[in-house]
């Protein structure tokens, strides 16, 4: 039983993250896709709305970007294209009029991606699997990743057909009434879910503490 065990712990257990990203996912497909299928819950959305050739052309420039992140060699290529992500996802919330969601992600992507680059430039050189091995394609981790997407894909067409409930975009647009606030965010974010809100800014604090006081700590 002993050697069994370590068989099987020797099985699973590489030491290696994409190998476990593949247990996660595939658990994902059997569990999320399998009761999908199993309550006959696809179904596509009647009506999408008009996709225009620009739209296209960003989904597109997306899908060859996150590509580019997976099958380049260079640490600076997989920044760059990951930037690249952000900001076409940026150009998405502008084109849906969501202008506060883009100037935060533009936001958030700038620094990230400073970040990123701080980060790879430091780190040491290591050899990967690939290069230890020989680079080979993986034909099985292929078809885990299209099956993913392909299910959140559905999964977002099929929800957004569903309507379970009332549609309670009526409660922010009277936000002025309800929470004399003029901007719509602003009221979201100071009113309807300032709870929510205030635990941000208290795990904010945390963090901010915790370095303050490691950094004391490291120079006593």
């Amino acid at each position: 039983m002993e050697r069994v065990s370590h068989k099987i712990i020797d099985f699973h257990m590489t030491g290696y993250i994409r190998d476990y990203l593949v247990y996660i996912l595939i658990t994902f497909l059997i569990i999320v896709g399998g009761s999908f299928f199993l309550t006959n819950s696809f179904s596509m959305q009647s009506d999408i709305g008009e996709v225009n050739l620009f739209e296209y052309a960003l989904a597109f420039g997306l899908i060859g970007a996150a590509a580019l992140v997976v099958i380049t060699r260079s640490r600076l290529t997989a920044v760059v294209s990951v930037g690249v992500l952000g900001y076409v996802i940026a150009l998405f919330f502008i084109i849906l009029r969501a202008p506060d969601l883009a100037l935060t992600q533009l936001a958030i992507e700038t620094v990230s991606v400073a970040l990123y680059l701080l980060c790879f430039y430091h780190l040491p050189k290591l050899r990967s699997r690939e290069e230890e091995q020989g680079e080979k394609f993986q034909p099985f981790n292929f078809i885990v990743a299209l099956a993913t997407g392909t299910l959140i894909t559905l999964i977002m067409l099929s929800v957004n057909d569903h309507r379970l409930f009332e549609s309670i975009s009526w409660y922010y647009e009277d936000a002025y009434e309800l929470a004399g606030a003029a901007n719509m965010v602003n009221a979201i974010l100071a009113d309807f879910r300032a709870f929510d809100t205030y635990l941000e800014i208290f795990v904010l604090a945390i963090a901010a503490l915790w370095c303050f006081c490691a950094h004391t700590i490291t120079l006593e």
